[in-house]
């Protein structure tokens, strides 16, 4: 009999994944996979084994702990250059806007990339989950504005405040130029309100779907968010037009004032209704596809206690009975990202080409940065029907096939970046520019019209800035009225004028009278040195841009310019500045800006045929892949299968670590894999219950 038991419990030890011993003070090998699994993206064996053991709560506080508001690999360079002058490159020519908005989508692609290899490789994979859940929380598609700083920026803003306080990730979000333009705020003014930002706020960003508001509620909040817009001239960078504004009284939500956006979060988050629409999207993220109501009104209560700030919310939802119950684990469907970054965490796949990645992920129906629309991507069981469930299965046969020796790369000779000509250094009155953009030059009769030119990347004495727009209506040789784009410059430049009169929008606006009476008390002399360089090097600025749009399209027609008529017209510029100002005390130093400056890739665009065009888009394409090695690597199949430390068969071991539930009872005779664990493992992620979590 004792012979019986001694091979009765051997045999059950062999056949039991789970330790004897399980619960909040120490996590069976299931439990551990469940919380890496659903906190982050896949889980492998190395770090199921990591978590096993361990309470619930160290578990649980390890993780958050580890959540990071800054990223493993830095983004790229460009991201944090100067703002691509992105509705003046038009002035370039066709052949320059071309290839400039195909550089924009390849940066983009590579915003993409830079994505998916962090969540690859991050120690972190909480950090990723939850920026990933804002970016469809807060959807808003890169297509819109085809911006990649914007789109850069924004994934910067969820993960600084990915575990922070949701009322600085709200108002982030009202000032965030992606999402601005995403849902017409721009078109927002007292006027003609537009209630698009205004309604997503309230619906689908905070309090949610008829919850709590009325349609006065959204009229109001529109009102309030009218003149939050974006300066699409200078820096393209947020800004308050207080004239588009409207200042008068609003009551939003039962709250009465003069309110504008910096009120909305508070005032939508001191409402009593707030906070079951965010726990419950984050119940159905990390818990299960059905809230339970008293739970969420449980940790809604945690949340406001702590002041709407994300950590504690998160800590209680983790450790929460609804969280560990065996009947919600396998309930989730995996999406597209969950499924293949997962994969690839869990296996331990190097991943060579992640633009093979990045396309499986648009094929499979989430491109990272597209949103569909601004309900955000699917959820659940709607990730899979007839046509994804086939496009999943093929997308991980192809992963799991992947090869990690480098393609062929012959024949890919990039084209050599045109280095920008030598710029000498500038002396103290020297007025340095990289491009010019013309983006006026409209005739109005025999040397009168107006001219107006953008300077980008300038240099003028200790002073280095993107950009100053110079322009002149010239009535007659001293009949003149000057404008000036300086938002790029200030404080540096007309700071005087800017405190006494200041533009949201950075235009200053002079007659000549003014600068012939010395009614010009908003200029330092500093200011009037660098006047007299823009009016006095006039003629020899609109001389070098010889070949762009204003003088190539419409010219002879009566309505613009020539390039020999503009620079008679920008000798009277020059003419009435050296009589009141003075003529300028340095020289006009032009060379052609850094190609990445202006976003064109790293090259001089100069001449380029279309055929070049095309190849080099081609060949930047190839010359961008990025490759991603997950923490974890094994070294093939069988060392994968020796890191899970799970109990029973290889069958059930490997099962152990893949599946949040066992394959059906049929499923399990599969020991005929036994000497092929290349073979189980893609039998078992092949089945159909490898795409729940």
């Amino acid at each position: 009999m004792r012979q019986i038991a001694r091979t009765t419990l051997a045999l059950l030890t062999l056949l039991t994944p789970l330790p004897l011993w399980a619960g909040p003070e120490a996590m069976t090998y299931e439990e551990a996979r469940h919380l890496v699994s659903r906190t982050g993206f896949g889980a492998a064996p190395d770090e199921i084994s990591a978590m096993v053991g361990k309470s619930y709560a160290d578990g649980v506080a390890e993780i958050l702990a580890a959540v990071q508001t800054t990223p493993q690999h830095p983004m790229p360079a460009w991201v944090d250059d100067w703002a691509y002058p992105t509705d003046q490159i038009w002035a370039l020519g066709n052949t320059a806007s071309d290839l400039f908005f195909a550089n924009r989508w390849m940066d983009i692609a590579t915003m993409q990339k830079w994505w998916l290899r962090e969540m690859i490789e991050t120690p972190s994979p909480l950090t990723e989950k939850l920026v990933l859940f804002w970016h469809d929380h807060f959807a808003t598609n890169a297509g819109r504005h085809e911006d990649p700083q914007w789109a850069a920026h924004q994934n910067r803003l969820f993960r600084t405040h990915a575990v922070g306080n949701f009322a600085d990730l709200a108002a982030g979000i009202l000032e965030d130029p992606g999402m601005l333009v995403f849902l017409t705020n721009t078109e927002n003014d007292r006027v003609a309100p537009n209630e698009n930002l205004a309604r997503e706020f309230l619906e689908l960003f905070t309090l949610g779907e008829g919850r709590s508001y009325t349609e006065d509620d959204v009229v109001q909040a529109a009102r309030a968010l009218t003149g939050h817009t974006v300066d699409h001239f200078g820096a393209r960078n947020y800004i308050f037009d207080p004239e588009a504004h409207d200042h008068g009284i609003k009551t939003i939500l039962g709250d009465t004032g003069r309110h504008n956006a910096d009120d909305l979060p508070r005032i939508v988050m001191q409402d009593p209704a707030f906070g079951p629409f965010i726990v419950e999207r984050l119940w159905q993220t990390f818990v299960s596809n059905a809230p339970d109501p008293d739970e969420v009104s449980r940790l809604t209560d945690i949340w406001r206690a702590a002041d709407w700030e994300m950590n504690p919310l998160l800590q209680a939802m983790f450790l929460s009975e609804a969280f560990w119950e065996a009947e919600n684990r396998g309930t989730l469907v995996k999406s597209p990202v969950d499924l293949m970054v997962g994969s690839v965490r869990s296996l331990g796949i190097t991943v060579p080409y992640l633009d093979d990645l990045n396309w499986a992920l648009g094929d499979l129906g989430q491109e990272l940065f597209f949103p569909p629309n601004v309900g955000g991507w699917p959820e659940g069981t709607d990730w899979v029907n007839d046509a994804t469930a086939s496009a999943r299965a093929t997308m991980l046969t192809y992963m799991l096939g992947y090869d990690s020796e480098p393609r062929d790369a012959a024949g890919l000779m990039m084209m050599q970046p045109q280095a920008a000509s030598a710029l000498a250094t500038p002396a103290p009155k020297d007025l340095a520019i990289g491009q010019t953009l013309v983006i006026e030059a409209s005739k109005w009769g025999e040397g009168s019209g107006s001219l107006a030119v953008t300077l980008f990347d300038v240099s003028f004495g200790s002073h280095r800035w993107r950009s100053i727009t110079f322009g002149a209506e010239i009535q007659a040789p001293d009949e003149m009225e000057f404008s000036l784009h300086v938002s790029d410059c200030v404080p540096d430049c007309f700071t005087r004028w800017h405190q006494q009169t200041p533009d949201p929008f950075g235009w200053l606006w002079f007659h000549s009278r003014q600068i012939q009476q010395n009614t010009t008390d908003w200029m330092t002399d500093a200011d009037r040195v660098l006047l007299s360089a823009l009016m006095g090097h006039f003629p020899d600025i609109i001389a070098s841009t010889t070949g762009q749009r204003a003088w190539t399209e419409g010219t002879g027609s009566g309505s613009g310019f020539s390039l020999q008529e503009a620079q008679i017209a920008a000798q009277s510029v020059a003419s009435f500045g050296a009589e009141t100002l003075g003529t300028p005390q340095g020289q006009l130093l032009l060379a052609a800006a850094p190609p990445a400056a202006l976003g064109l890739g790293g090259i001089n665009v100069s001449g380029m045929s279309a055929d070049e065009v095309d190849r080099y888009v081609e060949e930047r394409e190839a010359a961008l892949n990025i490759s991603a090695t997950p923490r974890y690597q094994y070294q093939d199949a069988a060392a994968w299968l020796n890191a899970v430390k799970a109990g029973g068969y290889d069958s059930l071991r490997a099962q152990s670590a893949l599946l949040a539930l066992p394959l059906p009872t049929e499923g399990q005779r599969m020991e005929r894999y036994s000497s092929d664990p290349e073979a189980l493992i893609r039998h078992i992620v092949l089945s159909p219950y490898y795409q729940l979590n």
